[in-house]
């Protein structure tokens, strides 16, 4: 093959690995959340916390930098969307 082509082809890779470390990191921040909410007694949380903080710092030590961020980046959006409380809408009096 020609040097162009095995370039887009790990270019491509690359872009798949990213996305797909972006999802990776959506999944584990959202079993995360909901293992914490779910959780009642402070060990389960804090073995829960500590596995993901073990994960990251696993990932940080075998992977790339930028699959570590997209893991990261991943991990904080699904901290943002499913970890903040909801706002209460009002209700509307019909009168």
């Amino acid at each position: 093959m020609s040097p162009v082509v095995t370039d887009i082809i790990n270019l491509l890779g690359q872009l798949l690995r990213l996305l797909g470390m972006v999802v990776l990191g959506l999944g584990f921040g959202w079993i995360a959340l909901d293992l914490l909410k779910k959780i009642e007694p402070w060990q389960g949380q804090v073995a829960i916390f500590l596995g993901l903080a073990g994960l990251i710092i696993g990932m940080a030590v075998f992977t790339g930098p930028g699959a570590l961020g997209a893991f990261a980046i991943g991990v904080g959006v699904a901290i943002f969307m499913w970890g903040m409380p909801k706002k209460i809408k009002p209700e509307k009096e019909n009168s």
